[in-house]
Parts: structure tokens; sequence; C-alpha cells
């Protein structure tokens, strides 16, 4: 998986844009993603600007397939009909 198809996938389950930053801005309450050089690095960005669950990948497939496993598993927060996705 790359991340064009990343994106494609979180659409298809329902994560709201504002959920998530790819290779972008860092804002409060939203779980990033970056290609850093030459590795990937994932964390989850809180409200206060704190950084958690700091995660880094070599490759982008498997820093795309643990940050969609991650946002499949909040998402169902938001949308208990989705259980069973």
């Amino acid at each position: 998986m790359n991340v064009a198809e990343l994106k494609c996938e979180l659409d298809k389950i329902g994560v709201p844009c504002r959920f998530y930053s790819i290779n972008g801005d860092l804002t409060g309450d939203t779980h990033i993603l970056n290609h850093v050089h030459t590795y990937w690095e994932y964390f989850y960005f809180d409200e206060k600007g704190c950084e958690t669950g700091y995660r880094r990948f070599e490759n982008e497939h498997d820093a795309c397939i643990y940050f969609y496993q991650t946002l499949a598993e909040e998402v169902k927060y938001y949308h208990p009909s989705k259980q069973g996705t």
C-alpha cells in the first residue's frame, strides 16, 4: 500500500480528513504520518501538542498498513456501525 491507496481506503471506511495528516501540518488531536528522509514515522499529536505512540517504519507500505489499521480502530468510536469492518 502507498499513500494514495491509503487515502482511498480511509475514505472508504469513513475516516474524516480532520482525524489525520499525511506529510502535512501538525494539527492537534490528529494522527500523523510523515516521510522523513529515508524512513516513515507515525505518532498521535494531541490537543496539547504532545506526541504519543511514536512508531518508525523503514518503508511506505508498512507505515501505511499500520496507519490504516490504527485509524480503522479509531473510527469505530465515531461510527459504531463500522464495528465489523
